[in-house]
């Protein structure tokens, strides 16, 4: 049920294209969240929002010290090796990797707190992206645009490719 429901929440996730989304909660010292709970991270304007159950911790990005990707991990399979007429199943299909998310940070009376979450690993990635981007730490990833160089312009640059057609001697293309 678990491993469901992240794949449904990260398929939403991976199509909005932003950091966060299903997370489980693994470790940390946070009051009301159990290790093995699942919730959802949202990157606010302000704050990172973590929700689980009725929990709701917001942290503000100044108040995160760091924030750093974990370790790699395989998620369990859902078909028991006793059941042999699912073993198939369990082993052609492929399972993303997840990766933790360690954050540190101070709550609200100045006192240092951590958290770990388990994401899907292309989440956690993204999430670690906007979170220094949105703290300074990171400059925006630039996008290509019309001005900037293709990769092609290096592999098929010869000396007769150069354009050389002037407007002139096309003729003029304006009608009466």
């Amino acid at each position: 049920m678990r491993v469901a429901s992240l794949l449904l929440l990260a398929a939403v996730v991976a199509f909005a294209g932003a950091g966060g989304g299903p997370a489980v909660y693994v470790v940390g010292n946070l009051e009301g969240v159990s290790p093995g709970d699942e919730g959802t991270l949202v990157l606010d304007h302000d704050a990172v929002v973590f929700r689980s159950g009725k929990t709701v911790l917001s942290l503000p990005y100044g108040d995160i010290h760091n924030v750093e990707l974990g370790t790699r991990v395989t998620p369990p399979a859902d078909a028991p090796l006793y059941k042999v007429w699912r073993l198939p199943k369990r082993f052609l299909t492929e399972r993303p990797m997840h990766q933790m998310v360690n954050f540190e940070f101070a709550d609200k009376d100045g006192n240092g707190q951590t958290m770990t979450l388990e994401f899907e690993e292309a989440a956690a990635i993204q999430t670690l992206v906007d979170i220094e981007v949105r703290q300074g730490k990171r400059t925006p990833p630039r996008h290509a645009t019309n001005g900037d160089s293709w990769w092609g312009d290096s592999a098929w640059k010869t000396t007769s490719n150069n354009n050389t057609v002037t407007p002139e001697s096309l003729g003029n293309s304006t009608s009466k």
